[in-house]
């Protein structure tokens, strides 16, 4: 008896064992049933973008799906993207392409189902780019750099059909045509150098954004800035000496400049010991003295003077002089 037992033990201690050894999934070679219902969102779709949705197989071993792609009905699907959710967003696309979709379903085992109906789109062109925003400008006239540029930047757009951007200039007039005539440029940076310049003229521009399908955003506003001439240092210079050991700093003002800084130092090119700022006039000639409460000079000394010259209030320097040399009596 106890015999009979021992062999009904082991029987069942063997079963158990062959059963925990197995993988009950591992003969798993069904395929999930084919997504259904696949269609597009109208309201969801449009300016470059298709967005898909289906309805999930009944199957709940599913991992991912698998969205496949066909251009123009070349009867060729190419995989776009595997992903685990029922709806996809297919971007970038091309207005003069129907695109036709199908989608399958993958079970753990990697094992894919059928394909999906199919639905086709040529994704529409709904609204115009916005503007863009920011604009700013910075013009230059620096011949020691051999550098006489306008320079723009602006924030870029963040529409997903977005093409390029078109720059247009006015010159000496802000009230110019936005037409083939003045565009001077068509880039896809969110800057641009215009070296088309020269100095002592005023320049204009507005840009505009155009996206894949064409369409264009309205204009910015115009902005404008001029390339300063170089300021002419009067006196002193030379090497000569100064009338003064608090000299008077005279040079041509230039026009469109807004403001000036006045640069005191020890050598041509290092050891400041003063600056200043001061607003541009309407006069011919600039003029401002080196103040008694500033770092004394001394007697019989070389010094270097030089200025640079703004356009704007705030900007960065438009144009500046070398340094020139004099001496204190």
């Amino acid at each position: 008896m106890i015999k009979r037992y021992l062999a009904i033990l082991l029987a069942i201690s063997l079963g158990l064992f062959m059963w925990a050894c197995s993988d009950p999934e591992e003969d798993d070679v069904t395929a999930p049933a084919a997504p259904t219902n696949l269609s597009y969102d109208i309201n969801e779709s449009g300016d470059g973008q298709i967005y898909l949705t289906w309805v999930a197989p009944d199957d709940n071993d599913v991992a991912t799906y698998s969205i496949y792609r066909d251009a123009n009905s070349s009867g060729s699907f190419s995989l776009v993207n595997t992903i685990s959710e029922t709806f996809y967003l297919d971007s970038d696309l091309d207005y003069s392409i129907t695109y036709t979709y199908k989608v399958t379903a993958t079970d753990n085992d990697d094992n894919e189902s059928a394909y999906s109906n199919s639905v086709s789109l040529a994704p529409s062109n709904r609204f115009s780019p916005d503007t863009p925003d920011g604009l700013a400008i910075k013009a230059h006239n620096i011949p020691a750099e051999y550098r006489t540029d306008v320079e723009l930047t602006w924030l870029a757009n963040t529409e997903n059909d977005f093409a390029s951007y078109k720059i247009y200039r006015g010159v000496d007039e802000p009230f110019f045509e936005v037409n083939d005539h003045t565009l001077v440029a068509t880039v896809t940076d969110v800057f641009y150098y215009d070296e088309n310049v020269g100095a002592d003229t005023t320049y204009y521009y507005v840009v505009i954004a155009v996206d894949l399908g064409g369409k264009t955003s309205d204009p910015t506003l115009v902005v404008f800035d001029t390339p300063l001439l170089e300021p002419t240092l009067i006196s002193p210079i030379g090497n000569n000496p100064a009338a003064s050991i608090n000299p008077t700093f005279r040079w041509l003002n230039v026009n469109a400049a807004v403001k000036y800084k006045i640069i005191v130092r020890t050598t041509a090119v290092t050891g400041d010991i003063w600056e200043i700022e001061i607003p541009a006039s309407s006069e011919l000639e600039m003029t401002t003295t080196y103040p008694t409460t500033a770092t004394p000079l001394s007697t019989n000394t070389q010094y270097f003077w030089f200025i640079s010259a703004y356009s704007q209030q705030t900007g960065e320097i438009n144009s500046y002089t070398a340094a020139d040399a004099f001496r204190t009596p």
